[in-house]
């Protein structure tokens, strides 16, 4: 079973729903994870953005045994983008040239850094339905549309 199985009414995970992780200092205190799983659950995609708070020293070790773990990927809060970059196996060219990494996809146990914010406001940013805090609705849009597969 696939990403395009119904969400449980009850939002509950199941062994068949992806998750992502929102990695930040303040993670519960951001409207990214409700806003991305508000997208997930109007279209019936059984995924889920869990936010996660986790401190400085904790980021090292959260980050590098996420390969071992459930988790489809992650998105890194502003914080922690430069720090996450060297412990990324593979890197987009925009992350690599950049520096920062602010989504990890996780494919075959191996973390894949890419830097996705400057596609999000080059997608999004004239999109009137964005005047509103413009950088987070595009982004969560954006990552929205990748995990889809209709953004590559």
């Amino acid at each position: 079973m696939g990403i395009e199985q119904m969400m449980n009414n009850d939002n509950s995970i199941t062994a068949e729903t992806k998750l992502y992780g929102f990695i930040a200092e303040e993670a519960h205190s951001n409207r990214f994870s409700s806003m991305v799983n508000t997208l997930f659950k109007a279209d019936g995609i059984n995924a889920m953005v869990i936010p996660m708070n986790i401190r400085p020293d904790d980021l090292v070790f959260t980050v590098s045994q996420m390969r071992h773990s459930k988790l489809s990927g992650a998105i890194i809060g502003s914080e922690y983008q430069g720090e996450v970059l060297v412990l990324m196996e593979a890197l987009s060219k925009g992350a690599d040239e950049a520096g920062l990494v602010d989504f990890i996809r996780i494919e075959n146990n191996v973390l894949f850094g890419d830097l996705i914010t400057p596609m999000a406001l080059d997608a999004y940013a004239e999109n009137e339905e964005f005047k509103d805090n413009i950088a987070l609705r595009s982004l969560c849009r954006y990552f929205y549309d990748l995990i889809r597969g209709e953004r590559g």
